[in-house]
């Protein structure tokens, strides 16, 4: 990493837990000569001066999240730059995507400082509706019907190649990070993180249909040929947004990648233990 002058920090304001340690870790910034940028909400909350929204936050260094897998993938959608490096400390429930616990919150800020870490890069899709861009997510894109109890068509290519033509409450295209989250809840395989690929997970489809992984090097292409029944398209489980009839969804592999630091093991390694322990309690 090069060197750390300015960190933002965001963390979850509906915890006092989350809140009283993203104070320590201020101070303790402040106090190592580094510059803090507090994320509006939290410099709201603890009346602190240079509050930014996230959006804003486009020249700093490092971002430090405090909370779980939905504040990482709130910081991944909303930074200016996509590739400003995360550090996640966990004070979710899974917190897949964090490094470290809160304990050793101070500890990991300071081999930051060092240099001591590295960054694993995560890829993300590219959402176009109808050949406009939407959003990039860093998990997974659902599509499915505005009202829950209707079954939607799904039409999937790739270079104008049918894939398949199902049946299917909604259908998940993850990324490999988004492989150990919804698409995995939903019956579908854990994807090496190192590999260019898309995943297909439909849920309840009318056909006995397994996941489909295919490779990231082709956009996919879907339509939903079902003009009476409203469709949205929602991304990390955060961005929303209804669908005409008989819209064209490409899902593209995004320009950006998501930088996360490291101290010992790779995202994938580091985690695959606890996703199979969770899979084995919940009969995944």
């Amino acid at each position: 990493m090069n060197r750390i002058e300015r960190v933002g920090l965001v963390t979850r304001v509906d915890e006092e837990g989350a809140t009283e340690l993203a104070m320590r870790l201020y101070d303790h910034l402040m106090g190592a000569g580094v510059k803090v940028i507090p994320e509006s909400d939290f410099a709201r909350r603890k009346a602190l001066q240079g509050g930014k929204s996230l959006s804003n936050m486009g020249d700093v260094d490092l971002i430090v999240t405090i909370g779980g897998d939905g504040t990482v993938l709130k910081t991944c959608m909303s930074l200016p730059n996509p590739e400003t490096p995360i550090l996640a400390i966990n004070m979710g429930r899974r917190g897949y995507l964090t490094e470290v616990d809160p304990e050793d919150a101070i500890p990991a800020i300071d081999k930051c400082l060092r240099g001591e870490c590295f960054i694993e890069e995560h890829s993300k899709i590219s959402i176009f509706v109808n050949g406009d861009y939407v959003i990039d997510a860093l998990n997974d894109a659902l599509i499915a019907p505005a009202i829950p109890s209707k079954m939607l068509t799904f039409e999937i290519y790739q270079e104008y190649q049918s894939i398949i033509r199902t049946r299917a409450d909604a259908l998940i295209v993850a990324t490999p990070t988004g492989s150990t989250a919804h698409s995995l809840s939903a019956g579908g395989p854990i994807v090496d993180t190192s590999l260019n690929s898309f995943l297909l997970t439909f849920i309840c489809p009318l056909d006995p249909i397994g996941s489909i992984v295919v490779s990231a090097e082709k956009e996919l292409d879907i339509k939903v040929p079902s003009p009476a029944i409203k469709t949205v398209i929602i991304a990390d489980g955060r961005y929303e947004r209804g669908l005409k009839p008989s819209s064209n969804i490409s899902i593209k592999p995004s320009r950006h990648k998501a930088a996360f630091v490291r101290f010992q093991k790779p995202f994938f390694i580091k985690n695959l233990p606890n996703i199979i322990s969770r899979g084995k309690r919940e009969g995944i």
